[in-house]
């Protein structure tokens, strides 16, 4: 079925064709209710929350520099009370709009009716394990497995997408199809595979035993989710074409044949409205309520495998990307 192109669609191509198309994270608070094992977001304080105004001028200015998705986050952006809002401001620039979360108990039905009327594009949500019992373990949230199932069951009745985030990690990387099953018997209309990764960063601090896998770990993980992804039995997201990005980065940083660009095409907005170029690295290129296009960093980064950052990155290298644009155009991939 052939897709239907809406204004958002329309917004993609234009910044895409005309060169100015940027992708963002805005994260909008720093609560969250989840503690898991490999991020310590939770234990920050003071709680920081976007300010309402601020936020929706900081969406505006985003558009005017040619952002046409905005993932919404966190810590858990749903604990925000101004989520709507923000959700309806992106939609207004006609900004592809996804929400993370990680626990499906706060996507109660008035934030789910008030997300689709935002005409919010994706709900993400975190899904680490088919087992009930260590989906409990890493997130430390009595029966979330339940919780998540209900959640994209309610999801099915509006206009959004699901998709499960899965975080490739010491109980699931050696049986990723398994839980690809579970997320499908589940109701996810996609699946998205996160690549773990250590953080210093006193913002965004990640690290943990549960993610302590070896390279040739996590190496022959990606290599069975790319071959799983060429069965085309499951609805992931991630191009075969970064993922092979990633193993060669795994195996030798100064091969890689797509850089990430980070500060660039692709940004993160702290709950400071501070922009830099992912939430692991300290340099802040501006505030994005007073900076300019020119503020915007130039040269392309290659020290982590982040994979929001790194898979989008891969769309903006010219001619040698282009193989991943006809992957893109032929699979079920979305924003996310």
């Amino acid at each position: 079925m052939p897709i239907r192109m809406t204004a958002k669609h329309t917004n993609i191509l234009k910044t895409f064709l005309n060169g100015s198309m940027r992708l963002a994270e805005f994260a909008i608070t720093n609560e969250c209710i989840a503690k898991c094992t490999f991020c310590d977001i939770w234990k920050q304080r003071p709680r920081q929350y976007v300010d309402r105004e601020k936020g929706l001028q900081a969406i505006d200015k985003l558009a005017d520099f040619g952002v046409a998705h905005i993932t919404l986050t966190g810590g858990e952006p749903l604990l925000h009370p101004n989520i709507i809002d923000f959700a309806k401001k992106c939609n207004s620039r006609n900004i592809h709009t996804a929400v993370l979360d990680a626990a499906p108990s706060l996507i109660t039905e008035p934030i789910l009716d008030g997300l689709d009327e935002a005409k919010t594009d994706m709900l993400s949500i975190s899904f680490d394990s088919d087992d009930p019992k260590v989906c409990e373990a890493s997130r430390r949230i009595p029966d979330i497995l339940n919780g998540i199932e209900d959640a994209v069951k309610r999801i099915k009745r509006t206009k959004i997408k699901s998709m499960a985030s899965i975080l490739i990690w010491n109980d699931n990387h050696d049986r990723m199809e398994k839980v690809f099953m579970k997320a499908i018997d589940m109701g996810f209309d996609h699946i998205s595979v996160n690549y773990p990764t250590f953080s210093k960063s006193v913002l965004y601090p990640l690290g943990g035993e549960g993610i302590s896998l070896n390279k040739p770990g996590v190496i022959k993980a990606l290599q069975s989710v790319i071959e799983i992804k060429k069965m085309k039995k499951y609805p992931i997201v991630n191009s075969i074409a970064s993922m092979e990005n990633i193993i060669q980065y795994l195996t030798d940083p100064a091969t890689v044949r797509y850089e990430c660009l980070g500060g660039n095409r692709v940004m993160f907005v702290d709950w400071f409205l501070d922009v830099r170029p992912c939430m692991q690295l300290p340099q802040v290129l501006g505030n994005i309520l007073t900076m300019t296009k020119d503020d915007f960093a130039t040269e392309p980064c290659n020290r982590c495998n982040m994979s929001w950052y790194r898979d989008f990155s891969t769309f903006f290298h010219g001619v040698k990307s282009f193989p991943v644009y006809l992957e893109s155009a032929t699979s079920s991939r979305s924003l996310y």
